[in-house]
């Protein structure tokens, strides 16, 4: 996760932690660190590579460990009792470990951790175990503040499929491929998710303004296009795989929607 608008190249599909569906054309993010002392830094990334002079915040989810150089400073945080972790809103945090010069600093569900380099490392450095500070997070799709639950990019091509109720007529991927489809009707409250075989003799896919028409036919209302081609799997627990992908088996993602 990268913010200060970094994502707003790709379109987006996904889950809103009220449980309803947003798809958007632009997703904008910004993560901030209150100190003690009141001093606001700006937090580089989440689970990405520690840059030079950047700030990154880690969790589980980045694995086992920061993985990040000795290079710097990191800060091991943990939610106060009754806080919650959301992409919108301020949390409470209260330091309980740090390492200065180390680096891969360990994970799990329990603890975050903040990793600094350079002048973020200088930034952190007078943290101490016990010391509270706020997070601040905010999460803008399509310039509307949404606390994300999940949330997925799609392709970086001009247009999103469906928005609306307006089928793209341009600036679409116009190309038959396997494709992969994520849409939500006009009140959020259903989501649809659509997978199309390609790249064989059954089937030879579809441009992304089909999936728009197919979405739209079903009571999307707004849509976006997430990868295909061997990517497209759509799968139904305990039935495992439900389509056929064009790989001729079940290609290993990074991620997906469940």
């Amino acid at each position: 996760l990268t913010p200060a608008g970094a994502g707003g190249g790709r379109r987006a599909g996904g889950v809103a932690a009220d449980g309803k569906g947003v798809a958007s054309y632009t997703h904008n993010v910004s993560m901030k660190v209150i100190l003690p002392d009141a001093t606001t830094l700006n937090i580089n990334h989440a689970n990405y590579v520690r840059g030079e002079n950047e700030l990154v915040l880690y969790n589980h989810h980045n694995g086992a460990a920061t993985y990040a150089n000795a290079y710097g400073n990191e800060v091991q945080i943990q939610l106060l009792e009754g806080e919650t972790w959301n992409t919108t809103g301020t949390m409470k945090a209260k330091v309980t470990k740090v390492q200065h010069g180390v680096g891969g600093m360990p994970l799990d569900k329990d603890h975050a951790v903040l990793s600094g380099h350079g002048t973020m490392a200088t930034a952190i450095e007078g943290l101490q175990v016990g010391d509270e500070i706020t997070l601040d997070f905010e999460m803008r799709l399509d310039n509307e503040v949404v606390n994300v639950a999940q949330l997925i990019g799609g392709d970086h091509y001009s247009a999103m499929i469906l928005e609306d109720g307006k089928i793209a007529q341009s600036g679409y991927w116009d190309e038959l491929h396997p494709r992969t489809g994520f849409g939500v009707s006009q009140t959020r409250d259903t989501v649809f998710m659509l997978v199309v075989d390609g790249r064989s003799a059954i089937s030879a896919g579809c441009t992304t303004k089909v999936l728009a028409e197919i979405l739209k036919h079903y009571g999307a209302y707004n849509a976006v296009n997430w990868d295909g081609g061997g990517s497209s799997c759509i799968c139904v627990r305990p039935f495992g795989p439900m389509n056929n992908g064009s790989d001729g088996r079940e290609r290993a993602c990074a991620n997906g929607m469940f």
